[in-house]
């Protein structure tokens, strides 16, 4: 019988955490006893529901390796005959890598984001300069949701490309289904499910674009926006600075609502007409029979169609792939669903649905695998990460030499500074004391020539040149 552990840092609202609900489906059904190890979130008590098991542990992100946790860890997996681990976040790595070393239960790596964030840990938390080679070298397999994610770890910590296995995000059809699809209509609820945070912005703003082009066409259409993050501010910001009338909450009478985080994001979709994002809500909109569109983080991409869905499953439809198109284009392609929505909405389907079936692409690792530990390689990694303090320190030396020097030829120019300052200030004073000797001496003039213009001296010569000037 397997045990499976599927680690993550907290069971909130996110695309990785739709991931795991599903492998606890998936892998329940195949009769597997499957535990989620997790901070509490949202999404807790959806395990115990779906037949699995939660167990409430904290990832914290630290730069330490913290024996105490790893200990408790070790007697979870012992505790629950653990055969086989999915690691997937980067918070989990400090404490389940050497908790599955020790106990030598085989791992799965996965990388689920589109975007390379292993810089951000290494920065912040230099232990991972260490546990990310260790990381990847140990792992049976490192599942990526794209060709491209493999560049992120491949060249990097030189792992050989057959360690890889593609898997794209999958789906419960069984759970994300929708028996009444709308075929027909107008277009009157427009969605968008997205984290309003920094790299998510551009999407949103592009999805609110599009919103406002539609109104042309359809004025009644309303905005619902699903979704909470440190962004929303500047989403709100934008709503307003093109003129379009929100409500935090539900209200009918505004154009959009932002309505925070939703647990119940199924329930929406019924809804919708259309969905404006990328990434896993475009699976998730397809696999309810909505229409799609590709908003992309360098560029609209437009409508999924069977003739582009290829290619957008191959970069997890975040559309990076994909060429860019103008808006009044998309909004050409979101007009023809006038005609062409069912036929569109079908063949959507039946692609993703042969293609990203949760129960079909989830693998798991075979029964007499046991983790080999290359503790040579740790011995060069460790080698390598001393060499590189010992240059860094180096260098540290070398650039703090170099600041004492700059430091002592500005406290040089800095008391010359101040020498010529002094100089200046006498040289003020000094010319001060000048002027003032000259404007006395031009005052004393002065009083001399008032008192040669009012004697009796001056007028009466004054007198006899006026006569001497009038003879003339």
């Amino acid at each position: 019988m397997k045990n499976i552990l599927l680690c993550n840092n907290a069971m909130g609202i996110g695309g990785v955490e739709t991931v795991i609900l599903n492998q606890v489906t998936a892998f329940t059904k195949k009769g597997y006893n499957v535990y989620v190890i997790a901070g509490k979130g949202v999404f807790s008590d959806r395990i115990e529901e779906l037949g699995g098991k939660f167990i409430q542990f904290e990832f914290p992100e630290e730069n330490v390796i913290n024996g105490e946790k790893i200990n408790e860890l070790v007697k979870i997996i012992k505790e629950k005959n653990i055969t086989e681990i999915h690691i997937h976040k980067y918070q989990c790595v400090p404490l389940v890598v050497p908790s599955a070393l020790i106990t030598r239960v085989p791992y799965f790596a996965y990388e689920h984001g589109i975007r390379d964030t292993k810089k951000y840990y290494t920065w912040n938390y230099p232990i991972y300069k260490i546990m990310f080679p260790i990381y990847f070298k140990n792992a049976y397999k490192i599942i990526a949701i794209t060709p491209k994610v493999v560049e992120f770890t491949q060249k990097d910590y030189d792992i050989p490309k057959e360690k890889y296995v593609i898997i794209h995000n999958g789906i419960d059809f069984d759970i994300y289904k929708n028996d009444c699809p709308k075929y027909e209509g107008k277009i009157e609820k427009i969605l968008i499910v997205s984290r309003l945070s920094d790299e998510k912005l551009k999407t949103i703003f592009e999805g609110i674009d599009i919103f406002q082009k539609i109104l042309d066409k359809y004025p009644n259409a309303k905005l619902e926006i699903i979704g909470d993050g440190t962004e929303k501010n500047k989403v709100e910001q934008y709503l307003t600075q093109i003129g379009l009338d929100y409500e935090t909450g539900s209200n009918d009478s505004k154009k959009v609502n932002l309505l925070g985080n939703q647990s119940d994001v199924i329930s929406y979709l019924k809804q919708a007409d259309l969905l404006l994002g990328v990434d896993r809500c475009i699976l998730e909109a397809i696999s309810m029979k909505v229409p799609a569109v590709i908003t992309g983080y360098d560029g609209i991409k437009g409508l999924v169609t069977k003739d582009n869905i290829d290619l957008a499953i191959e970069e997890n439809f975040s559309g990076d792939n994909m060429p860019t198109i103008d808006i009044d284009n998309c909004i050409n392609q979101i007009f023809e669903l006038e005609s062409k929505r069912k036929e569109i909405i079908e063949e959507n389907y039946k692609i993703a649905l042969e293609k990203l079936d949760c129960y079909k692409n989830y693998i798991n690792i075979p029964d007499d695998i046991k983790v080999e530990f290359d503790w040579i390689g740790l011995m060069k990694i460790l080698k390598k990460c001393s060499d590189l303090i010992e240059e860094q320190s180096k260098d540290i030396k070398a650039k703090y030499e170099w600041i004492q020097k700059i430091e002592k030829e500005n406290k040089d120019l800095w008391e010359e500074k101040e020498k010529l300052e002094e100089k200046q200030q006498k040289l003020k004073e000094d010319a001060k004391k000048i002027e003032d000797e000259l404007q006395e001496k031009n005052n004393a003039l002065q009083k001399e020539l008032n008192e040669v213009y009012n004697s009796k001296r001056w007028k009466y010569t004054e007198k006899l040149s006026n006569i001497f000037h009038k003879k003339n």
